[in-house]
């Protein structure tokens, strides 16, 4: 199973190519490409709320350095002795003067353990060179999010999908155990609107990854105890503007443009991203 194919979802969003990430979980967490054995139970009391349940292996590549896609290479390794990651939601759909909408509540608690962001543990600042060096080690993790899609206008006999539809999603994590405490994006996409090319979209998003109270925290205590300037991680930023064309029916071509604000939090560095996605359907 990967999480992200349920859980945590944005349908609007899927449009864009950037994603937020789920950096806060071992190895990423069984997101794409990587996934792992699971169980899932959803439940739909009317048609229009479902409560979504799972608990998952809470580790898709394993302990140990380096990049997890080198960890597993085949995105299919069998981990079922790992801490579980459980993951529950509740979704709410609607329809007002045929504008469809869906509102997510959920959360994940991992059984984990995760480093502390800025403290030995014996207490001492890991930044320290006379302190253990080695991070405190905090029971389990968790996080809480909402996720929000909302079609605002919708032409005459138009499909759910067609018009003008925004989304907005947040998510917040404890600061201590965590390299990004609070995440949220939104967007806007507009379909079928040009004359002629009824199948194209486009659409601009924005994103932001704040970076935890404790990491900051602790890139101050190294510029203290090494004399250095460094950078003291606070943010990353994206906007990204795309536009799909349908070439022919199953075959879209996707250029996008993107915008990067403080790439991986340095606050002396910016970025600027094109590039193009190309699907075919068949």
């Amino acid at each position: 199973m990967a999480m992200d194919v349920e859980f945590m979802v944005s349908d609007v969003s899927a449009f864009f190519v950037q994603q937020i990430a789920t950096v806060n979980l071992p190895s990423g967490g069984p997101a794409y490409p990587l996934s792992t054995p699971g169980v899932r139970l959803k439940l739909d009391p009317t048609k229009d709320v479902s409560l979504l349940l799972a608990a998952l292996n809470g580790d898709p590549a394993g302990p140990g350095l380096g990049d997890e896609q080198l960890r597993n290479r085949n995105g299919l390794n069998f981990r079922v002795h790992d801490r579980a990651l459980v993951f529950g939601e509740l979704q709410f759909r609607h329809s007002r003067h045929e504008l469809e909408g869906t509102l997510k509540l959920g959360g994940w608690f991992h059984l984990g353990d995760f480093d502390d962001q800025r403290f030995a543990g014996d207490g001492s600042l890991l930044a320290d060179p006379d302190g253990l060096g080695v991070a405190a080690r905090r029971r389990r993790n968790s996080a809480i999010y909402g996720v929000l899609d909302q079609q605002i206008w919708r032409p005459q006999g138009g499909s759910p999908g067609s018009g003008v539809s925004i989304y907005a999603r947040g998510l917040v994590s404890p600061s201590d155990r965590n390299s990004i405490s609070l995440s949220a994006d939104g967007g806007i996409v507009f379909a079928g609107l040009i004359p002629h090319r009824p199948d194209d979209r486009f659409g601009a998003s924005v994103m932001y990854l704040r970076f935890s109270d404790n990491l900051r925290a602790f890139d101050r205590d190294v510029v203290m105890f090494t004399g250095a300037p460094g950078p003291i991680r606070d943010y990353e930023a994206n906007l990204e503007v795309s536009y799909m064309a349908q070439i022919v029916p199953g075959w879209t071509v996707q250029p996008t443009l993107q915008f990067i604000w403080h790439p991986s939090g340095d606050a002396g560095r910016n970025a600027t991203v094109a590039g193009a996605r190309s699907i075919w359907r068949y």
